[in-house]
C-alpha cells in the first residue's frame, strides 16, 4: 500500500535511541533518564527551550529507549545536529553526566524521523509494535505518563497535544482490532495462563515462589496480576526473597521452611540456580496427602537445569509444567502476534498519514476558516443592527427568533467554503494547495496571515 506524501505546515520531528536501534543495554543505560528527579529536571529545561524557540517538546523515556519529540514551524524546522545536540544537552542538565562522552556512545544508535514518520513512530511506540514483546500494555501507560507531564510543565501545545491524543487513540484501535495485546508470548506469561486453564480462576489461590531471579519474578507478576491472592517467596539469599515479597504485596519465608508450604499452595513456581532437583518426588507426594483441599497442585519449572523432578508429574491431582511445555506455547502465540502485527502496521501507517493530514488542516485551514466566518459574522451582525434600527417595537421574543434565523444562514453560507479550505489544505502538492488558498482569500477580501504552530486554536 502507498501512501501520500505530506508536506506539513508544522514540521514535527523525532530523534532517539531503542533497542530496536541496535543501541546495547549499555548504551540505552547511558541515555536513559531513570535517575530520581531527572524527568523533571528535563521538563523543567524544555519548558525554557518551548519560551525561547516557541517550538514544542515532549520526552519519552523508557526502560528501552528514550526518544524527544519535537514541533515547530517548516521555517524554523530544526536541522538534525541541533535536535540531538538537546537532546545530549538535556541529558547533561537532568542527569548531571557530561554529554559529550554520553553522545560519543549513542552517536552509531540514533534514529531521526520527520513528518510523518515521526508520527508513525509514536503510533508504533503506543501499540507496542516497537517494544521488546510485541504488543506489550505497559507501554501505554508509560505514553500517558510521559505527555501528563509534558502537559505539566507546559512544553507541548496543540501540535504534539493533538499527536499524542491521537497515539494513545491508535494505539487503543490497533490492539482491540487486531488482539496483538493478547495471549502468552513470555514464558511467564505463557504459565500463568496455563495456571488459569487449569484452575479456571486464580482469584483467591496461593503462589509458592522458588528463587527470587528474574523469571520467577517475571512468572510471578503475572500470575498476580490474574488474581493470585497470596504470594510467598524462598529463596537461599532470605534478603532477595524479601524484596521480591514486598514488590509483589507477597510474603518471604525461609528457604530451608518451603517444603511445609507446598501443602498450602495451588501453583509452585521453581527457578533457582541449584545444579540439582530442589523439589523431589517424595516431597511433592508427602505434601499432597497432608494437604487439606483436594484442588490440584501446579507446578512450573522455569530452571535450567531442572529444579523438580521430572516424576512429580506422575503424581494423581499434581501437574508439572516445565520449560519446553511452554516455549511450545510461546512459539505459538509469537507465530499469531507477527500475523496480528502485520495488520496493526497497517493500521499505524494509515493513521499517521491521516494525523499529519489533521495537522496541516488545523495549522493551514484553521485561521483562514475563522476569518472567512469571522467575514460572514460581520455582514450578519451588521444586518441585524441595522434591522433593530428600522424595527425598534419589536419584542425581544421576537428577536431571538430572527437572530437564530440569521445564525442558521450564516452557518449555512459558511459551510461549502470552510469544507473547500480544508480540503485544499489536505493536498500533497503544497503549490497547488497555496494557489486554491489565495484564491479563497481574493474571493472573500481576506490578507495573507502568518500561521503559528501550536499557537492557534482548532477548527
Amino acid at each position: 500500500m502507498s501512501f501520500p506524501v505530506i508536506n506539513p505546515s508544522v514540521s514535527v520531528q523525532m530523534v532517539g535511541l531503542s533497542h530496536n536501534t541496535n543501541a546495547p543495554v549499555a548504551v540505552r543505560e547511558r541515555i536513559a533518564f531513570t535517575a530520581p528527579g531527572s524527568l523533571e529536571r528535563a521538563a523543567h529545561f524544555l519548558a525554557g527551550r518551548r519560551t525561547e524557540t516557541g517550538a514544542e517538546f515532549v520526552l519519552l523515556s523508557t526502560c528501552n529507549r528514550t526518544e524527544l519529540y519535537l514541533a515547530s514551524a517548516p521555517t524554523d524546522e530544526w536541522d538534525t545536529e541541533a535536535v540531538t545536540s538537546l537532546l545530549f544537552a538535556l541529558h547533561e542538565v537532568a542527569t548531571g553526566e557530561p554529554a559529550g562522552e554520553t553522545a560519543r556512545l549513542s552517536a552509531a544508535f540514533l534514529l531521526e524521523r520527520r513528518g510523518h514518520r515521526a508520527i508513525e513512530q509514536l503510533f508504533r511506540v503506543a501499540a507496542g509494535l516497537d517494544s521488546m514483546v510485541l504488543g506489550e500494555n505497559d507501554i501505554v501507560r508509560q505514553v500517558k505518563d510521559t505527555y501528563a507531564q509534558a502537559v505539566k510543565a507546559g512544553t507541548c501545545g496543540a501540535v504534539l497535544n493533538t499527536v499524542f491524543h491521537e497515539a494513545l487513540r491508535v494505539g487503543k484501535r490497533a490492539r482491540t482490532e487486531t488482539d496483538l495485546g493478547r495471549g502468552a508470548f513470555s514464558v511467564g506469561h505463557a504459565a500463568a495462563e496455563l495456571a488459569e486453564s487449569i484452575h479456571g480462576s486464580l482469584k483467591g489461590k496461593t503462589v509458592l515462589v522458588l528463587g527470587a531471579g528474574a523469571m520467577s519474578e517475571t512468572t510471578a507478576r503475572h500470575l498476580s496480576a490474574a488474581g493470585a491472592a497470596t504470594i510467598l517467596v524462598a529463596n537461599r539469599t532470605y534478603d532477595k526473597a524479601v524484596v521480591l515479597a514486598e514488590s509483589l504485596n507477597g510474603r518471604a519465608v525461609r528457604y530451608d521452611e518451603f517444603p511445609a508450604h507446598l501443602q498450602t499452595a495451588d501453583i509452585v513456581v521453581a527457578s533457582t540456580a541449584s545444579p540439582h532437583p530442589v523439589v523431589t518426588k517424595a516431597m511433592v507426594a508427602d505434601a499432597v496427602k497432608r494437604r487439606s483441599h483436594n484442588s490440584p497442585l501446579y507446578l512450573i519449572d522455569i530452571a535450567l537445569p531442572r529444579d523438580i523432578e521430572s516424576g512429580v508429574g506422575d503424581l494423581d491431582g499434581v501437574y508439572l509444567f516445565d520449560l519446553d511445555h511452554l516455549q511450545q506455547m510461546v512459539e505459538v502465540e509469537a507465530a499469531e502476534r507477527r500475523r496480528k502485527a502485520t495488520k496493526a502496521e497497517t493500521i499505524v501507517r494509515e493513521e499517521a498519514v491521516a494525523c499529519a493530514l489533521r495537522l496541516r488542516t488545523m495549522q493551514v485551514a484553521g485561521p483562514l476558516v475563522r476569518s472567512v466566518r469571522a467575514r460572514h459574522n460581520a455582514i450578519v451582525q451588521a444586518e441585524l443592527a441595522d434591522l433593530r434600527r428600522k424595527l425598534p417595537h419589536l419584542p425581544e421574543s421576537d428577536w431571538a427568533r430572527i437572530e437564530r434565523a440569521f445564525e442558521s444562514v450564516e452557518n449555512k453560507l459558511s459551510h461549502a467554503p470552510t469544507e473547500r479550505i480544508k480540503e485544499y489544505a489536505t493536498f500533497a502538492d503544497e503549490s497547488l494547495a497555496q494557489r486554491k488558498m489565495r484564491t479563497v482569500r481574493e474571493l472573500f477580501g481576506i490578507e495573507d496571515e502568518p500561521v503559528v504552530p501550536g499557537r492557534e486554536g482548532t477548527t
